[in-house]
């Protein structure tokens, strides 16, 4: 793990009592938003499109159990190219 990994997964475990619920905020390119659903099926997806229409801004609420589970939620997006994590 990178040292900034680490001090992400340490200020996730001081601001966070698992499980909790996690507001994740993504922007995504439109024209990747099938691979972005694909990938987050299971999740409850609030979208809205940008005034362009170039891109969405995404917003999924799932309760997490621990700080590598969020992680690992960042890391699925990442899979989409030009995804924004907020």
């Amino acid at each position: 793990m990178t040292d900034k990994t680490e001090q992400f997964k340490q200020v996730l475990n001081d601001h966070h009592q698992w499980p909790c619920p996690y507001v994740y905020k993504f922007i995504v390119p439109s024209e990747k938003m099938d691979q972005f659903r694909e990938l987050f099926a299971s999740e409850a997806l609030e979208t809205r499109p940008s005034r362009t229409g170039k891109y969405t801004s995404v917003t999924i609420t799932s309760t997490m159990c621990s700080a590598e589970e969020v992680m690992g939620v960042y890391e699925k997006a990442a899979q989409v190219p030009g995804v924004m994590s907020l």
